[in-house]
This record gives structure tokens, sequence and C-alpha cells, in this order.
């Protein structure tokens, strides 16, 4: 019987792997689409805000018009800035469209390897049942039972801990973005009663870490997500991450325009901490069934040890 056991217990494993990889190729494959169609509008704008970039420093009628009229200068810095911001969202998009896609070739690759594994696992789940019938055994057939159902429980603790892990990672970036703004909105408050150069430089230095780190959280969010993919969550908590992306957006775009710095500060950290927040309550909810499987778990051992030892 070893060697039926051994064999199937990989094959079975094999099988929850595949499962668990269609359901990331599904996700990403999902994610593919939406992020390639946004990425492609984002183009257009990026092309879109360099002509007017190009018509104003060309000698167009346009810009003659602003150069008589004394605005020129101030119209291209603000075209500028507008392009800048424009290219800025096209990259971080585009680098969110080669994650995915390297993603989802591992994801491919991976199943490959797995083509045809479920026939595999019938084929020699007939040849130990038939071996089964031979000892007639009650107290083997428990111990199958219990034996797979440790085998499941295994391996969702395993998808858990890897959903924490993301989970934990995506977490601690969020959090350090909640704090490169509450540092940016203390520095606002000074700058509120007194002119200084340098509390001005300190506080861009942080909204700059904050912005930065965002995109590093799109990463890991999308990590997140698809980890997600394949847990089956007990409830209704998920993270948002179009939400997100809006407020991402939203960030990028006023980095510059947006006159009250003091106000923008407060609407990002309001944001950011909603997303910390979504991370919490989903890391909550994981480890709750992470630790309800793993007590399961001590209880089927204890049945199966029960069950060999016998009366």
């Amino acid at each position: 019987m070893t060697y039926f056991d051994e064999k199937l217990k990989e094959l079975h494993r094999q099988k929850l792997q595949k499962k668990r990889l269609e359901a990331m190729k599904a996700e990403l494959g999902k994610q593919q689409d939406e992020v390639a169609k946004k990425a492609a509008e984002l183009e257009e704008i990026k092309k879109k805000e360099q002509l007017d970039v190009d018509k104003l420093e060309g000698k167009t009628i346009k810009a003659l018009f602003f150069t008589l009229a004394g605005t020129k200068e101030e119209k291209l810095s603000q075209e500028r800035q507008e392009a800048y911001v424009a290219a800025m969202k096209y990259e971080a998009a585009q680098r969110d469209l080669q994650g995915i896609m390297h993603d989802l070739a591992v994801c491919k690759e991976e199943l490959e390897k797995l083509a045809g594994i479920e026939a595999e696992y019938e084929h020699l789940l007939e040849q130990k049942k038939n071996s089964i019938k031979q000892e007639a055994s009650r107290r083997t057939n428990e111990v199958i039972v219990l034996e797979k159902e440790l085998e499941n429980l295994a391996h969702e603790i395993v998808e858990l801990e890897e959903a924490l892990d993301v989970g934990y990672h995506a977490f601690d970036i969020v959090d350090g973005i909640v704090n490169e703004l509450q540092e940016a909105h203390n520095l606002a408050d000074w700058d509120t009663f007194m002119d200084s150069f340098l509390i001005d430089m300190q506080k861009q230095e942080h909204i700059h870490a904050a912005q930065d780190m965002i995109q590093n959280l799109r990463d890991e969010l999308r990590r997140f997500k698809t980890e997600l993919a394949d847990v089956n969550i007990e409830g209704d908590i998920q993270i948002e991450m179009d939400s997100f992306s809006e407020f991402a957006d939203w960030f990028f775009d006023n980095i510059f325009t947006d006159w009250d710095i003091k106000a923008k500060i407060e609407n990002s950290q309001a944001q950011a901490e909603d997303t910390r927040s979504q991370i919490t309550a989903t890391i909550n909810l994981l480890k709750d069934m992470r630790d309800d499987r793993m007590k399961r778990r001590i209880e089927l051992e204890e049945d199966l040890e029960e069950v060999v030892v016998g009366d």
C-alpha cells in the first residue's frame, strides 16, 4: 500500500496546485485585459499632452498668441506638467501590464507541466480502490478518508500562509505611505504659519516618497488579489483595487495642480488609511481561517491516531 499512498498524495497535491494555477491564470487574464485597455487610453492622453507642449514650443499661431499676451511661459509650464503626469501614469500602467504578462507566462508554463494530471490521479485511485476492496478493511477506509482531509487542510494552510505573506508586505507599504503623508501634513501645518523654503522642501520630499511607494503598493495589491483568487474567502471583505487605482491616479493628477496642498495631503491620507483598513481586515480574516484549519488539523490527527491504534 506504500506505493499507492505516496504516489496518490503527490498526484493529489499536483491536482490542487493545478486548480490553484488555473484560478490564478483566470484572474491574471482578467487583469491583463483591464490594464491593457487602460494603458492604451493613457498612451493616447500622453500623446495629446505632449502635442500641446510641442505646439507651444513651436512657432504656431497659438504659440505666437501666448507670447504676445505675455503668458506663454506660464502656459508652457502648465502643459509640461500635464505632459509629465500623463507620461508617468502611462509608464505605471505599462509596468503593471509587464508584471501581469510575466506572471501569466509563468503560470501557463507551470500548467503545461501538470497537463493530464487528473487522468493519472483517477487511474491510480482506481487501482488503489481495487486493492482496498481485496483487503475489505473498514479501518483502512477510515484512514484513507482522514489522510485525504488532512492533505486538503495542509494545502489550504499553505495557500493562506502565502496570501498572508503578500498581505503583510502590502500592509507595510501602505503603512509607510500613511506615515510619509502624516509627516507632510505636519510640515504643511508649520508652513501655514511661516513661509520657509526648507520646510517646503521637506514637505515635498515626503510627498514624493509617498508617490514612489504608491507604485510599489499597486504591484503588491495586484499580487495579493491574485493570491486570493484560489482562497475561498469566508465573508464579503475584498481589497478594492479599483478604488485604490482611482486614488493613485488622483494623487498623480494633483501633485502639481492642487493649490491647497494641505487639503490634498489630508485627502490622500484618508484614501491611504482606507486601503490600509481593507488590507488589515482581509489579513485578519485570513488569519482566522488559517487558525481554524490548524485547529481542525490537530483534531483530525488525533482521530487518525485513534483509528490506527484501535480499541
